[in-house]
């Protein structure tokens, strides 16, 4: 005999199932012809390279983790985990602003393209809290 209680299984099970293949989807690729990967999740950032020559460069920004990051590339002299941070706000001062791209929601990519000078530059995410957690890296652009 079929009871509510068996469709109410049913349901859930079919729920469920969804909610794991929804979650299972494969991130969005990068385009082949970025020359800088900034992959961001909690709490890091890593790059594909740590020095790149200056001019017209096209980045490529992999949100990789389970919650939205905001990118911030700045330029600055300042070591790249010494920045300093509002207390208020949580975040680091942005001084030196070259680009920012916020919102990127997790397992999303998108690019830019940016012309950078020569000098050590930060990338980081600077939703409030991540930058002190780690999500920062180090790029430096060779004459």
């Amino acid at each position: 005999m079929i009871t509510p209680t068996f469709f109410g299984r049913i349901a859930m099970l079919a729920f469920v199932a969804g909610l794991v293949l929804s979650s299972c989807a494969a991130p969005e690729t990068l385009p082949p012809d970025v020359q800088l990967i900034v992959d961001m999740k909690e709490y890091s950032i890593t790059l594909n390279a740590p020095t790149l020559k200056a001019g017209v460069v096209k980045i490529g920004i992999r949100n990789a983790g389970t919650m939205v990051h905001d990118f911030e590339l700045i330029k600055t002299d300042l070591p790249f985990d010494k920045l300093p941070v509002d207390g208020g706000s949580a975040k680091a001062k942005d001084d030196g602003l070259v680009r920012q791209l916020q919102n990127i929601a997790p397992n999303r990519v998108t690019t830019l393209e940016v012309s950078l000078a020569a000098g050590s530059y930060v990338i980081i995410c600077n939703v409030a809290g991540h930058y002190q957690l780690g999500m920062r890296a180090a790029l430096k652009v060779e004459p």
